[in-house]
């Protein structure tokens, strides 16, 4: 690389804590690399954009609606997307998220520069059945075919081999810029593998953005199954309360199940290895469009047994009967099984936990993702 002129690489993601969770490493690595990083997204939290700025990052406060899904957007985020572009002149941009993907794809028609779009996901947009989800779910179809793909100067990520497969299959890519990257990665020598506390009454933690689809209320459903044979546990939830999308829970429901005894609600979390390490179980019921769901790379690489259910994303990391147990979507009397059966028996938790520790230092440790994240870059720039 130059070093009298820096390759600049701008990121475009929908909000900053989103970023700061998922994207902050690999953007810390490009930078250590000798890129010039621009961040473009929402920034809701004044403490992450002074931060941010702080490790050496250019940060641009962009507007854009994510709770929306009118698939033609809001005019004004698109064109205030183009100036910044315009502005920075990115050598590269990488987009993450389905709007900003839509959006960089776009306006790389007249950028014409390399791109990288990641999909952590299809979300709801792909998995949901509901009538006004049926309806938009073509228009983002055609989107996506009408993005900008010159060859040689774009590549796809997914974090699940399903996604790529499914985009291939229907056209919204082709094959050679499809590419596999497991999930976010995780600090394997952060999140260390920690013996289970001995305890009569096992902790069954859920930890995820409040969302209906990632199914806490399913797992509420279970817990009254359980209570009614007898099972003693507790279920603990923490998390991100996201306002501005769909199916977001209201806090006031999380508080209802607290005072009626159905879970211990903890609010946001940010020391996530302790709360792994002081829980028995970890559980995912989602019935979202997941990448790899973060939380489930960080319970293997703690050691901890998996109940999650058997959907794209989930079933890429959660190998049945291996590490976790997988259950049908919506499903509540096998889902209180699965967790009834772990809860039981903690010779199986054991052995699960210690095979999942193990296939996230093969598969899903963060620098193995870093590089492979450097190495898209520096393929599209060659």
């Amino acid at each position: 690389m130059n070093n009298a002129k820096k390759t600049v690489l701008a990121f475009v993601i929908n909000v900053d804590w989103y970023f700061d969770l998922h994207w902050l490493q690999r953007a810390l690595a490009a930078k250590a690399a000798g890129y010039d990083v621009h961040l473009v997204m929402s920034f809701t939290d004044q403490e992450i954009f002074k931060r941010f700025a702080g490790l050496g990052f250019t940060c641009h406060a962009w507007q854009i609606e994510r709770k929306s899904l009118n698939p033609f957007f809001n005019l004004k985020g698109f064109l205030a997307l183009r100036r910044y572009l315009k502005t920075i002149a990115p050598d590269i941009i990488h987009a993450i998220t389905i709007k900003p993907n839509i959006y960089v794809g776009l306006l790389a028609h007249g950028l014409k520069v390399p791109y990288v779009l990641s999909v952590t996901g299809t979300g709801t947009v792909f998995s949901g059945q509901s009538l006004l989800i049926k309806v938009v779910r073509p228009i983002i179809r055609g989107l996506y075919k009408s993005l900008w793909c010159k060859a040689g100067l774009r590549k796809i990520i997914f974090e699940n081999s399903e996604d790529r497969d499914y985009f291939v299959r229907t056209g919204l890519c082709a094959e050679p810029e499809a590419v596999l990257i497991l999930g976010a990665g995780v600090n394997t020598e952060i999140f260390l593998p920690v013996p289970e506390s001995v305890t009569d009454k096992p902790v069954i933690l859920f930890a995820a953005r409040l969302l209906w689809d990632k199914g806490l209320g399913d797992l509420v459903a279970a817990a009254k199954l359980l209570r009614e044979r007898g099972v003693n546990f507790e279920i603990q939830v923490a998390g991100i309360i996201d306002k501005d999308t769909m199916n977001a829970i209201d806090e006031s429901v999380l508080q209802d199940w607290h005072n009626e005894g159905w879970i211990t609600w903890l609010g946001t979390v940010k020391n996530m290895p302790d709360l792994i390490a002081q829980a028995n179980i970890v559980v995912l019921p989602s019935f979202y469009g997941e990448g790899v769901p973060r939380i489930l790379i960080e319970a293997a690489s703690c050691q901890r047994a998996m109940v999650t259910t058997d959907m794209p994303g989930c079933r890429e990391i959660v190998k049945h009967g291996i590490n976790g147990l997988l259950v049908p979507a919506q499903n509540v009397p096998e889902l209180a099984d699965a967790l009834q059966h772990l809860l039981e028996n903690p010779g199986v938790r054991k052995a699960m936990g210690q095979a999942g520790r193990t296939m996230v230092e093969q598969e899903y440790s963060e620098q193995q993702v870093i590089e492979h994240t450097l190495a898209i870059y520096r393929g599209l720039l060659a």
